[in-house]
């Protein structure tokens, strides 16, 4: 992995600049599936039941590289909340 530049801010440094929000758990029935936002701040929680817990994440792949500048056709909606996230 590269190094980062000298005095470039971490993601940890621009996240204590984010405003405070109220802490949410997103819960559901057995099958519920959630798509997130690739820069969710997310955690597991404990087990605490007394069946087993099974938890995936499988890849969601894209059909083509992001653009993310100077696209002649407009921005998915993924590129389009990176550009809000830089913005």
């Amino acid at each position: 992995m590269p190094a980062l530049p000298q005095n470039e801010p971490t993601l940890l440094d621009c996240s204590t600049k984010l405003p405070k929000r109220k802490e949410v758990y997103a819960t559901g029935k057995a099958g519920t599936v959630y798509l997130c936002h690739p820069f969710l701040v997310h955690s597991a929680q404990p087990h605490r039941g007394i069946t087993p817990k099974f938890m995936a994440q499988p890849p969601l792949l894209l059909k083509g590289e992001l653009s993310i500048s100077d696209s002649d056709i407009g921005y998915s909606p993924v590129e389009r909340a990176i550009h809000l996230g830089i913005d």
